[in-house]
């Protein structure tokens, strides 16, 4: 028995000496004697100054063999202390940069100043030369242009928000055939030379992340695709509709209904409007003349209470249980499981698509989400254009069709909870929290950001409290943070709510996140100066209850996944150049002091200037192709690094001056009790904007507007300060610039998006 657990704990203590055979092979493969020695230099000395490599990605693309990849990294490496004499050393415990410097609380993600990167693996391919997907020196790329964080100042190095990277269907990440890695990420050469497969690749590289010093959170969803692995696996985790056996109940009350209407029409004409009716119940276009319409319009109003009633009636739990068995009976016959297994796992399911196929066939289809709005179950409505699959309707709590909102029918969320009563189905909670505990163990994430959870305390969706929608419910959520943190102390929580009518304290309290993704991308065009300061109020009002460890924080979202969504329509560059920087800028320079600390998330491509395409390659497994604007990555680049480098203005809070409605703006930076401080003074107008007006109408439409230059303004030093230095760029960093002691400033000019920074010294 001794002699065991000795094994079992030499075996977990292994990791280090595995990653040490996987890096021995990546440079046997790459050997460090393929880099000139003044290239070496280069690199080490630059890695050494800055705590990485400041380049774009895609200068890193162009410019970077894997060996000066690797070569650069161990100097990232060195820099945390767990790389020595050619070798990582390090705990099993120890591999997140959290674990390793002992955080009790997830406050290391709220911190001012902090950022956090949202990459898609599958988008760091060279998009500018193919559309093949990134692989693993491409991951190893962005970890070594990854900003560091500064931790003399409690700032961690950049934290990588991957969003998923599972097999998908239909062209979404958020709709994942299993919880398996995408083989489309798999580099067949790495494969080749240490022998990891798709999933051990994408492992060693967030191993080598973490080691690096940047935390890894990972999207996580309370949704699957409509027929994943984890759903033929366990059938009860979803609601199903049998399509079969409601045809046969609505062909039924159509007959029933074709005689009710007979009283007041021809039966004749009864008899055309109902076979055109059941030809496109059962997917046919039947065609039908406009002097029919009004008789088939009568079948429809009367047919849909039926299919209300019926799909209720199908989707409670009694109904449900029965489907559940049949699933099971099914995904069994056709995998031949002998001995009538009863607990399966995804690895079980090796006949996905010949399951799906048998499902079909039989009519089982699991039920769907809806829309942003829709509350009760999806309503069967008939087959699709030639049969292919079932189409709903989906209504508001207050019975209003809000079907032309939906666009989430491929999906299946899970089965939380009986509509019909309001209990919670407690096995399927548990089942999907400890899939995320496997989930967080499988990959070490160091925090959650929870997809898809917007109203889901409103009146949309919870009615005295009881869930009344497909969403997932507050005490699920609850349940699987309070896990979460209970097993990892530092996790984060990050969660998809914007801010509708401010539920702070249901999302935070109630919910245990850490951190609401907020309202900036929707509100782009609102974000002036002193509102970001309101902002930062508010927050500040409601935290100021809390103790260190338990605040809450939102995001300030230069942009995010979203951004080109049309519904949305605000990506950074939107704003062109300078109007971009400026966002950057009032996000990193307006912070909220001790009770508003927000960190701030940007997209892969943000920092180069790229216009577009995320939204794309969030679709598609696909290279995003990417600006090369080392001219705007420069300034993006050096602004971060000279705020994390700042503990004034990281642990500082930010007071307006002036803000006129022609763009003039002016705050000040101050912390208590340094006599340094910081003065910004802009134009807050952006050289182009996309904004949102209401018609007379009502209606709200979209308009480009273009911001101006505003000429003779002036700025007085407060009294008691004298005025020091202005910072300006000088080839990659800011800079102090001596200027005179003046009383006030005079601009003659400020470009629309233009800002400088002024350093105050007191007395």
């Amino acid at each position: 028995m001794l002699d065991f657990l000795f094994a079992k704990r030499e075996q977990e203590t292994a990791k280090d000496v595995e990653l040490n055979r996987i890096y021995e092979k990546l440079k046997e493969a790459y050997p460090f004697d393929n880099i000139p020695e003044i290239r070496k230099k280069y690199l080490s000395m630059h890695i050494q100054k800055y705590g990485y490599l400041t380049y774009s990605f895609q200068k890193a693309q162009d410019e970077l063999t894997n060996e000066e990849t690797l070569f650069a990294l161990e100097e990232k490496w060195k820099q945390n202390n767990i790389f020595s004499n050619n070798k990582f050393t390090f705990k099993n415990n120890h591999i997140s940069v959290l674990a390793r410097h002992q955080e009790k609380n997830s406050d290391w993600f709220k911190k001012e100043g902090h950022n956090i990167k949202l990459i898609n693996l599958a988008a760091l391919g060279n998009g500018n030369k193919s559309e093949t997907p990134g692989k693993f020196f491409d991951w190893l790329k962005q970890l070594l242009i990854l900003p560091t964080g500064n931790i003399a100042n409690k700032i961690y190095n950049t934290t990588i928000y991957l969003i998923p990277f599972h097999p998908r269907e239909f062209g979404c990440a958020y709709l994942p055939k299993s919880s398996e890695v995408s083989e489309k990420l798999k580099d067949t050469e790495i494969e080749r030379i240490t022998g990891l497969d798709a999933k051990q690749q994408l492992q060693t590289f967030i191993q080598m992340a973490q080691l690096a010093g940047h935390p890894v959170i990972y999207d996580i969803l309370p949704q699957t695709g409509r027929f994943s692995k984890f759903v033929l696996a366990n059938p009860q985790v979803a609601r199903w509709y049998d399509i079969t056996e409601l045809q046969k109940q609505l062909l039924t009350k159509v007959d029933e209904v074709a005689e009710f209407l007979s009283k007041d029409h021809d039966k004749d004409d009864i008899q055309i409007a109902k076979d055109v009716y059941i030809q496109r119940l059962q997917g046919n276009s039947g065609d039908l003349s406009p002097a029919f319409q009004e008789l088939y319009n009568n079948f429809e109003g009367i047919m849909i209470e039926h299919k209300k009633a019926f799909s209720n009636a199908m989707l409670e739990r009694t109904y449900q249980q029965k489907i559940h068995k049949r699933v099971k009976e099914l995904v069994a016959k056709i995998h031949e499981f002998k001995n009538d297994k009863k607990i399966l796992n995804e690895e079980d399911i090796t006949k996905q698509v010949e399951t799906i196929q048998l499902l079909i066939n039989e009519g089982l289809w699991p039920a769907p989400g809806g829309a942003w709005c829709s509350a009760g179950v999806p309503v069967y409505d008939g087959m699709s254009e030639c049969g292919g699959y079932p189409t709903f309707k989906h209504f508001d709590f207050k019975g209003d069709d809000v079907t032309a909102f939906a666009n989430l029918d491929c999906q299946t969320p899970y089965y939380f909870v009986n509509l019909e009563n309001g209990k919670f189905n407690e096995d399927v909670i548990d089942l999907f929290i400890n899939n995320m505990k496997k989930l967080q163990k499988d990959y070490n994430f160091d925090g959650f950001r929870v997809d898809h959870i917007d109203h889901i305390v409103d009146e949309v969706s919870e009615q005295n409290g009881r869930p009344i929608s497909y969403r997932a419910p507050r005490y699920v959520l609850n349940k699987l943070n309070t896990a979460m943190k209970k097993k990892i102390p530092y996790f984060g929580t990050l969660a998809e709510y914007m801010l509708w009518d401010n539920y702070y304290k249901e999302y935070h309290q109630d919910m245990k996140f850490d951190i609401l993704w907020g309202n900036d991308i929707i509100c782009q065009f609102d974000k002036t100066p002193e509102k970001i300061m309101e902002d930062n109020q508010y927050l500040s009002n409601y935290n100021t209850k809390f103790k260190k460890g338990n605040m809450l924080s939102i995001l300030k979202t230069y942009n995010n996944q979203d951004g080109e969504f049309h519904c949305i329509d605000q990506y950074p560059a939107q704003l062109g150049e300078n109007g971009a920087l400026y966002k950057w800028a009032k996000y990193k320079l307006l912070p909220g002091g001790k009770y508003a600390q927000r960190p701030v998330m940007y997209v892969d491509g943000d920092e180069s200037f790229t216009c577009g395409g995320v939204e794309y390659t969030i679709g598609e497994e696909v290279a995003m192709k990417r600006s090369n604007n080392e001219n705007f990555y420069t300034k993006f680049d050096a602004l971060d690094r000279f705020v994390k480098n700042n503990s004034i203005i990281t642990g500082g809070e930010a007071q307006i001056i002036v803000e006129d409605d022609d763009g003039y703006s002016a705050w000040l930076i101050t912390r208590e009790p340094s006599r340094k401080a910081y003065l910004v003074v802009s134009n807050h107008k952006y050289p182009t904007e996309k904004v949102t007006k209401t018609a007379i109408t009502g209606e709200s439409y979209k308009e480009i507007i273009e911001g101006y230059a505003i000429f003779d303004k002036q700025i007085h030093i407060p009294s008691d300060y004298n005025l020091k230095y202005e910072y300006v760029i000088n080839e990659k960093d800011y800079e102090a610039q001596e200027i005179e002691n003046t009383e006030s400033i005079h601009f003659e000019k400020l470009e629309p998006g233009e800002f400088k920074i002024f350093e105050l010294e007191r007395g």
